[in-house]
């Protein structure tokens, strides 16, 4: 915070115009038939599996707040839940124009924005480099965790992805901030 910011009545006050151009109101007018040449077969599924994933995400949180547990498996969190259950089409649409070396600034509400990058770097960055950044990570504790021989690259990437941010959620040592940050400080 500054700790001088002057205001001038005089200024700040006087009449005054902003202008700018048009902005468009519900010009999107495509159907889907119009998207599907943007996009390949492979991509769509991408899609729907980062979404899938998100609300399940979500659906687990949710489930272990309201009824302290997940399939079966009991767990007491008391910790605080923002949800953003239906808005998976959001972030993952969002996400998937970017690139790695774009910036996201979630809220607290975060999970799905946090998830679907996520999701979407994986997808994009070749399995060398994914590996490399899994394995480089926190001397690749959350790794060692999930590390399966038998999946691909890209599938522990996810399995990474997920396991830690879960872990991060409950203040678990495997979480992305060693569990200091929580579910809102992913």
């Amino acid at each position: 915070m500054p700790k001088q910011l002057p205001v001038i009545p005089e200024e700040v006050r006087k009449p005054s115009k902003i202008t700018f151009n048009d902005i468009p109101v519900n010009a999107y007018q495509k159907t889907v038939k119009d998207e599907l040449k943007n996009f390949t077969k492979e991509e769509f599924m991408n899609i729907y599996r980062d979404m899938f994933y998100i609300r399940e995400f979500e659906t687990m949180l949710n489930l272990i707040k309201t009824t302290s547990e997940y399939q079966g498996i009991p767990y007491n969190y008391p910790g605080p839940a923002h949800l953003g259950l239906g808005q998976e089409a959001a972030y993952v649409g969002e996400a998937f124009n970017l690139t790695i070396d774009d910036f996201i600034f979630g809220s607290h509400r975060s999970h799905g924005e946090i998830l679907a990058k996520g999701l979407r770097s994986i997808e994009i960055l070749d399995d060398d480099k994914l590996m490399q950044i899994m394995k480089d990570f926190f001397g690749g504790d959350i790794l060692n965790v999930i590390n399966d021989s038998k999946k691909t690259v890209k599938e522990i990437g996810r399995d990474f992805l997920l396991y830690g941010m879960i872990c991060e959620t409950f203040g678990r040592k495997n979480g992305f901030h060693q569990g200091l940050g929580g579910s809102m400080h992913a």
